[in-house]
């Protein structure tokens, strides 16, 4: 294998464990949590066709959702690949939050992310898009 590729188990597993820690944190309603998975430089495009850039901004972002009560946040990846330091992964997402009447509402999508390895060997998220 490649030295600058890591193997397809490898990086799915790590991708799945950021994604996780991404709901975790989404879910405990912690936006400064959630910012902070995110690089310094790094963008959301929501599908509101924003364009958030930042940790301040991001921050700001998802506390708004938050604040909304968006909960039940999950991430059903598809697919993880990574060629040295950064990664990309496909999938499903899908959460709840009021929809019309009050009721609860479930709202799903596609979800791409891609991530920078850090100096701790971490994965942070440096762009990440939905619809």
């Amino acid at each position: 294998m490649d030295a600058m590729t890591q193997s397809t188990e490898n990086i799915s597993d790590e991708i799945q464990r950021a994604n996780d820690g991404w709901n975790s944190a989404f879910n405990s309603g912690n936006a400064d949590a959630v910012a902070a998975l995110y690089t310094q430089d790094a963008v959301v495009l929501p599908s509101t066709h924003a364009v958030v850039r930042g940790t301040s901004a991001i921050k700001d972002f998802w506390n708004g959702l938050i604040s909304a009560g968006v909960k039940d946040h999950r991430i059903e990846m598809i697919d993880a690949q990574a060629v040295g330091d950064i990664a990309y992964a496909t999938g499903k997402w899908s959460a709840n939050a009021l929809g019309e009447g009050g009721k609860t509402q479930r709202y799903e999508g596609t979800i791409v992310t891609i991530f920078r390895r850090q100096g701790d060997g971490s994965w942070r998220a440096c762009l990440h898009t939905w619809n």
